[in-house]
């Protein structure tokens, strides 16, 4: 085993279009500098095996079709940290497996790819050990990674429920229905709020800002007293109001890894809707937002990620996060950021002006 041309890359949190990209990027910038590029499979689960469950990555893995192929061919994992706690492991136990996993793996740095959930986990469980050489892509259809404008996947999600809109809209003609749209995102608006304006619906959901459903009663009136026979409403999974709640899900006891599990706010909506007299019905795209033929925007952005992250650990330039800031790459040390990896919509983003310009309803903004 070659102990000191060796990288990692691992996947971790949930799946999305551009991993692949990113995976492809890396094992070629590695090939041009003479390193071995191991994929370690199933994320941080993988790595701390005591016989670490790796891949070798070559050639006829890494082809173009990785460009365009969703999912990541290294597989992911999003629970291993919260069963393993919940087994009676400790944190310490926990940062013991990973890095012995590291040095039986000969690595000479780590590329960890993964969202706002998965960045804090490796912010508490990697990046302190200094011996761990160690660069982070954002990854996320949500788009909730603090710094980065763009996060892999994000664009693809975008498109994929665009689309999704675009095919309902016909329905929503036929019938001269309300339909009303779930879309990921977990605790942030950004898919709805990109999505819904490229899509061109009337309403847009988001848990970023409060809404009325007695606001929202009065814009799905106005669209047919305009002479439109339908209305399109886009609603962020995590939406809520006074009446409507998420329920928290505490993960094995833990509070600290706890998360909302999401009730239905497309057919609470739906129902509010119907009991006004509209014709109404609720679509939930759920996890086909995960999938689709990666866009370009995320196969460019996963490529300039994957080369720039083997560039950081041939330097040894370690304990970074890349980032996209106003078109460019650059690298943030991790030890400097707030202990939230997390980003949401904010009033002042320019989605949410142009929302506003087009008349789209986008709650008491």
């Amino acid at each position: 085993m070659n102990v000191n041309k060796r990288i990692g890359i691992l996947t971790s949190g949930g799946d999305c279009s551009g991993l692949n990209s990113a995976i492809r990027a890396a094992f070629i910038r590695s090939q041009a500098l003479g390193y071995e590029l191991v994929g370690i499979k199933r994320g941080l689960r993988g790595l701390a095996d005591p016989n670490p469950d790796f891949l070798i990555l070559d050639n006829v893995l890494c082809n173009e079709s990785l460009l365009t192929s969703s999912g990541s061919v290294i597989y992911s994992n999003t629970d291993w940290v919260s069963s393993t706690i919940g087994q009676g492991k400790t944190t310490e136990d926990i940062k013991n497996s990973i890095y012995d996993g590291y040095q039986n793996l000969g690595l000479t740095g780590l590329i960890f790819i993964g969202g706002d959930g998965s960045l804090s986990l490796m912010k508490e469980f990697l990046i302190e050990n200094l011996d761990i050489n160690i660069v982070a892509i954002p990854k996320t259809i949500d788009n909730d990674v603090a710094i980065t404008d763009f996060s892999i996947g994000f664009h693809t999600a975008v498109e994929v429920v665009s689309n999704s809109i675009e095919n309902i809209r016909s329905t929503a003609k036929s019938h001269e229905r309300a339909m009303v749209v779930e879309v990921m995102g977990r605790d942030a608006g950004f898919i709805a709020m990109y999505a819904g304006i490229a899509s061109g619906v009337d309403a847009i959901l988001i848990p970023e800002f409060k809404y009325s459903i007695e606001s929202l009663k009065s814009k799905v009136k106005s669209c047919y007293d305009s002479g439109q026979n339908h209305c399109l409403i886009v609603a962020a999974e995590a939406v809520e109001n006074d009446e409507f709640k998420h329920d928290e899900e505490f993960v094995d006891g833990v509070v600290k890894y706890s998360q909302l599990q999401y009730r239905g706010i497309a057919q609470y909506i739906a129902q509010k809707l119907k009991a006004a007299g509209f014709n109404s019905r609720a679509v939930v795209l759920g996890h086909t937002q995960r999938g689709g033929k990666t866009a370009i925007d995320d196969r460019i952005l996963a490529s300039a990620f994957g080369a720039e992250a083997v560039n950081l650990i041939d330097s040894r330039n370690s304990g970074k996060l890349l980032c996209y800031i106003k078109g460019k790459i650059e690298a943030i040390n991790i030890t400097e950021l707030q202990n939230s990896f997390s980003k949401k919509i904010s009033k002042s983003d320019i989605c949410v002006n142009i929302a506003k310009c087009f008349g789209v309803y986008i709650g008491e903004v």
